[in-house]
């Protein structure tokens, strides 16, 4: 008969080994439940990118064209702020209650942003605007504390670094830009139209913002266009680069894009700058790359 000593050691040993096994199913475990976490955020991610693209062809379908990057007015000198292209989406994105709220189709901002900051409509978070996978907060601290948006216009293709009122970039979205489906020559398909771009304060890169373009700040010297839209140059083209207004992501590998036909496609991390080429409307190249 083993001594009752014999017998507590046993058990210490079993459940010594149901801990191990324990401990190794949950270390299989944890890694499967990110990948499945993972997975939703990229759906709910490219859903988000598809829901944006067809609220901007419905757009079209009421006014005759895709929406600008941004809307200013002429009595600011085309350098004050403007209303982004996803506020003036949002009654096609199930928020007409917003639209109107925030005073978009009312409120044309003034010489500065002041009124928009004050509406703390422009600071309500949207998901529709935000990717699951960005850890960056609601309000966007490196923009004026908007809310967050993690998708930014693509305005075409520049590798000039500068600014000029009301610009065509070349791309579908830029300032006060009323480009139609007829315009894109190159084909809708081989178009971009937004981007991701992540909340990555340690790298320098701020994300964007749905609300408004918050235009020119005198003390940074600075038009803040990449509230909403930026280009794709040889810096900016290669996914999840290290420039500041690099398109990019939390996901792994890659960064999600749309296009003008409405399909949401997923680069690779180092995508080439070749990716110039499917920023513009009409230049003529037409790229088929292995996405």
């Amino acid at each position: 008969m083993r001594s009752s000593s014999t017998r507590v050691a046993f058990t210490l040993i079993e459940l010594l080994v149901v801990i191990a096994i324990i401990a190794i199913l949950i270390g299989l475990l944890v890694p499967a439940v990110q990948k499945v976490r993972e997975a939703a955020a990229r759906a709910k991610c490219e859903n988000n990118l598809h829901q944006i693209i067809v609220a901007a062809q419905n757009y079209h379908s009421d006014f005759k064209h895709f929406p600008p990057a941004y809307k200013t007015y002429p009595n600011y000198a085309g350098i004050g702020p403007g209303w982004a292209w996803s506020a003036l989406l949002l009654p096609y994105v199930e928020q007409v209650a917003l639209y109107k709220s925030a005073g978009v189709d009312t409120d044309i901002l003034g010489g500065d942003y002041t009124s928009a900051v004050a509406n703390n409509w422009t600071q309500q978070p949207l998901s529709v605007f935000r990717c699951p996978s960005d850890t960056g907060p609601d309000l966007n601290p490196l923009r004026k504390n908007f809310a967050m948006s993690n998708y930014r216009a693509i305005c075409g293709a520049n590798a000039n670094g500068l600014f000029y009122i009301n610009f065509d970039f070349g791309g579908v979205m830029y300032q006060n830009s009323r480009v139609r489906i007829s315009d894109i020559t190159d084909g809708s398909s081989n178009t971009l139209f937004v981007g991701e771009c992540k909340y990555d304060e340690v790298n320098g890169q701020k994300a964007a913002i749905w609300a408004v373009m918050s235009g020119y700040d005198s003390a940074a010297g600075s038009i803040y266009i990449s509230d909403v839209m930026w280009w794709l140059d040889n810096s900016t083209a290669w996914v999840n680069g290290t420039a500041p207004q690099a398109f990019s992501s939390r996901h792994h590998g890659g960064v999600y894009f749309v296009f003008c036909d409405g399909s949401v496609r997923f680069f690779y991390d180092g995508a080439n700058p070749n990716l110039v080429f499917m920023a513009g409307r009409n230049d003529g190249v037409v790229l088929t790359p292995d996405f």
